[in-house]
């Protein structure tokens, strides 16, 4: 980084001999000089630093968790003097050095992760028998442990350290979306977690993809069905780079194509997870889903009735329970007194949402209020007003962090016309 702006000595760095600078050289039509190789690897470098990942942890502030990007950004690209950004930023001259430090160290991993895709290509294309014997091997007794998914799988969210209980829920889709020992080539096995909003679906499919997405050698995709508009694109980029790449030009063609290409891979007998998240419209899911093929396909909704010709097996997700409760908000809070937490996590009513919040607000102001002054405070009847409860942050699964309006989503669903709802 010292010799950042000088083309010909990054061209000399060994760095510049990484074999994602000559891919950089290749796709820019660049001459092979010194020059161009500091070029293409300042390139590498700066994009790089630009996908450093988004704040994900609740515990920590978002400011603090963009320190290493910010550092980045401002020291080498805006070239700005290391005094300035500390200042900027709130740090003395040696905590600055250290998140540099640190900073760098983060930028060393996403460059060596990029090396290792290169040099480590997935190898294709997947063996049917092998990929149907992988599937036989998933346990339906017992929840396995997280585990790397397979190559070209396309997952955007990570797992959630947090997560706590649901092991019978776990082990319910495992034997839906598994379909037995016998696998029936040609049909679709549905699974569909129902249930109001801030009950843990998108928490809980994402938890079985990184605890059985391994199972299905033909990859997990996970698609966002909130925007019926949108869709198209989510399922077109499931056959781009770093997805099932199915062509080389894939990226170029008209979107049509592209889709046409994804639903004929979606319909070979390779067993493949894909994960409808917040599929709200029965004509979406029987649009998009393969009707045939060795696709299992999980969805995640506030829906109950779906109709019985689309094959979806309900689990309906209840609250957690108490010593679930009480586990979450320990593993935020570790310190507090038990009959405390146990006390806050009755007056959330278990809702996973509600204590995810919950926890992480005492945690952060864990300073400034204590447990049982907390609790006191949720006991006002204006529970749903409290700060806590509405905080701006994203959740693990990028949803938004506000109680009041994931309920009111719910409540607006209310038919007053008819007699239940009323």
């Amino acid at each position: 980084m010292r010799v950042w702006d000088s083309s010909p000595k990054l061209g000399k760095h060994p760095l510049a001999g990484l074999h994602i600078v000559e891919k950089r050289l290749q796709e820019a039509g660049y001459s092979d000089t010194l020059e161009n190789r500091g070029r293409a690897l300042r390139e590498v470098i700066r994009d790089g630093i630009y996908t450093f990942p988004a704040p994900t942890n609740p515990d920590i502030p978002p400011e603090k968790q963009e320190r290493p990007y910010v550092i980045l950004t401002e020291r080498f690209i805006e070239k700005r003097n290391w005094d300035y950004v500390a200042a900027q930023l709130g740090l003395a001259r040696r905590t600055y050095y250290e998140e540099q430090a640190n900073a760098l160290e983060l930028l060393v991993d996403i460059l060596r992760q990029r090396e290792e895709a290169i040099m480590n290509p997935p190898s294709r294309p997947v063996n049917l028998e092998a990929a149907l014997n992988t599937l036989a091997d998933l346990p339906l007794d017992v929840v396995p442990k997280p585990g790397p998914l397979p190559p070209s799988s396309l997952m955007p969210l990570g797992r959630n350290p947090l997560f706590v209980g649901r092991q019978d829920d776990l082990t319910t889709l495992a034997t839906t979306l598994k379909g037995g020992e016998n696998i029936a080539i040609g049909q679709t096995e549905t699974a569909a977690t129902t249930g109001l909003g801030g009950i843990g679906k998108t928490q809980l499919a994402s938890e079985f993809v990184h605890r059985y997405g391994r199972f299905f050698a033909g990859g997990v995709y996970w698609l966002s069905f909130a925007n019926a508009k949108a869709v198209p694109a989510e399922v077109a980029a499931c056959g781009g780079t770093g997805a099932m790449d199915l062509r080389p030009d894939f990226g170029e063609l008209p979107l049509q194509d592209q889709l046409r290409l994804v639903i004929a891979a979606w319909q070979q007998p390779i067993p493949r997870l894909l994960i409808f998240d917040n599929c709200e419209d029965p004509e979406l899911l029987a649009q998009w889903r393969p009707s045939v093929g060795g696709c299992r396909i999980l969805v995640t909704s506030r829906r109950t009735d779906w109709e019985a010709v689309l094959g979806v097996r309900l689990l309906a997700l209840n609250v957690l329970s108490r010593a679930e409760s009480l586990e979450l908000l320990s593993k935020h809070c570790p310190d507090a007194d038990k009959d405390i937490l146990a006390a806050i996590a009755k007056e959330l009513g278990y809702l996973p949402l509600a204590l995810h919040l919950a926890g992480s607000y005492m945690a952060r102001y864990r300073r400034a209020i204590s447990p049982a002054d907390y609790l006191s405070q949720l006991r006002d009847p204006a529970l749903l007003e409290h700060p806590s409860l509405k905080q701006k942050g994203i959740s693990p699964t990028g949803h938004i962090q506000n109680i009041y309006r994931t309920i009111a989503l719910s409540y607006d669903k209310l038919d007053d016309e008819d007699s239940v709802d009323e």
